[in-house]
């Protein structure tokens, strides 16, 4: 059950959200969704209010049509480079069910009409073909710029971004978050995967 340059577009610096331009994440020690081994901290947060979306994303709500913006944030506080090539990270539902993550240029082509917020979004990604809708709602330059996107950790920095997950606005009570596929590049080997719940204080 149960995705190297030195400088990375989305290695942001430690710091208060100011706004969408301004967004800013913190070091992973600092949430309390978090994890640590073999001197790597990884910490979720979601993104459910109002104010709070409004800082990372501007005038973009995902979670009010149903889709969960959750904040993955990776210290490195090792020696050793982190590989995020092989990065799995899966919403897990209160039933157990694994969610495989939704993509910004995807968020970009959802379309609202008749959609019930309560409800989990019936949209799906189409393989072979999109929907024809030019411009929705989420089809906001902020929710592309956000999600996470880092190859590489380099040691004693953070790498920071969204993954967004199609829940519904449900309780996210007995829900995690579950990370695999961080490879340490001296050794070679993955680290144990982490599960962090995500109803946790933040």
């Amino acid at each position: 059950m149960r995705g190297f340059l030195i400088a990375l577009p989305l290695l942001w610096a430690a710091g208060p959200a100011t706004g969408a331009e301004g967004f800013h994440s913190k070091p992973a020690h600092e949430y309390a969704a978090r994890q640590e081994q073999a001197g790597v901290t990884v910490a979720v947060k979601p993104y459910l209010g109002e104010e709070e979306q409004k800082a990372a994303f501007g005038g973009a709500q995902p979670y009010k049509y149903g889709f969960l913006p959750v904040l993955l944030v990776i210290t490195n506080n090792s020696d050793h480079p982190l590989g995020l090539q092989n990065l799995k990270v899966r919403f897990i539902d209160s039933r157990g069910d694994g969610l495989e993550r939704i993509t910004a240029e995807d968020l970009g082509f959802f379309n609202p009409k008749g959609h019930q917020p309560k409800d989990r979004p019936a949209y799906i990604p189409i393989p072979l073909g999109r929907p024809k809708v030019k411009k929705g709602p989420l089809a906001k330059p902020e929710i592309t710029q956000r999600e996470f996107q880092a190859p590489v950790v380099a040691p004693e920095t953070t790498a920071s971004g969204f993954f967004y997950y199609s829940t519904g606005t449900g309780s996210l009570a007995g829900t995690a978050i579950y990370i695999s596929g961080i490879r340490d590049m001296t050794t070679g080997s993955d680290l144990f995967y982490f599960e962090i719940p995500v109803d946790a204080p933040n």
